[in-house]
């Protein structure tokens, strides 16, 4: 008898231990989803601004086209840096809507794989605007003809233009090189601050609160 209620006794404490473990579990992980959605709010009001930017970029590029349609550096300079524009908006509004279809109600472990979709699409295009370094030219040509109303190019003299034009294919190597160091496993601290700098902070710190419920729940098992 005695020994049947010593079993009863560890068999309800048992219970509310788990019951407890269940409720600390269940309140740890509502505050690290909590942190976790602070820090994508914030990534979305950067990638809001970025895309606002880029929007209006690409309206502007494509009436300075239309308006200088005649002069083949001015269309070809404007197509070019359209063309990263529209790039770097749909990449920014893409994110955007990443965020927004995450759906907290999934296991953990599948929401923490979304966040890492989410990082490495942001790091897809941060590598296509990087290739637009070699087009530096057509921002030249731009810049002199909005501020001061100057066609420096046909303006220039030949050896200028060359040295420009050996310039961007000197570029190009740089680009490719830039792309290639931007990876999730990156150990170079530029590397991981540029990344960091590109919302990648908001991203890791998101995966970090999800990595600690997992963690805490493991450890409650």
């Amino acid at each position: 008898m005695e020994d049947m209620n010593l079993k009863h006794l560890w068999d309800k404490h048992s219970g509310n231990l788990q019951s407890d473990l269940k409720l600390d579990y269940d309140s740890f992980k509502n505050a690290n989803f909590k942190n976790t959605r602070l820090q994508l709010n914030r990534l979305v009001i950067r990638r809001s601004l970025e895309s606002l930017i880029f929007i209006i970029a690409v309206t502007f590029l494509m009436n300075f086209i239309l308006k200088n349609r005649t002069e083949p550096q001015y269309v070809i300079s404007g197509v070019t840096l359209c063309i990263f524009s529209i790039v770097g908006a749909i990449g920014s509004l893409w994110q955007i809507g990443l965020i927004f279809r995450l759906n907290y109600a999934k296991p953990v472990t599948n929401f923490l794989m979304q966040l890492e979709k989410l990082k490495i699409y942001s790091l897809q295009t941060l590598r296509l605007l990087l290739l637009s370094i070699p087009f530096y030219f057509a921002y030249i040509i731009i810049g002199f003809k909005v501020l001061i109303d100057f066609d420096i190019f046909s303006n220039s003299n030949s050896s200028w233009l060359i040295w420009n034009a050996v310039l961007s294919v000197l570029f190009i190597p740089l680009s490719i090189y830039l792309v290639k160091q931007l990876r999730v496993t990156a150990k170079r601290n530029w590397v991981n601050k540029l990344m960091a700098d590109n919302g990648g902070k908001q991203i890791d710190a998101a995966i970090q609160f999800i990595n600690e419920i997992i963690g805490y729940r493991n450890e409650v098992r």
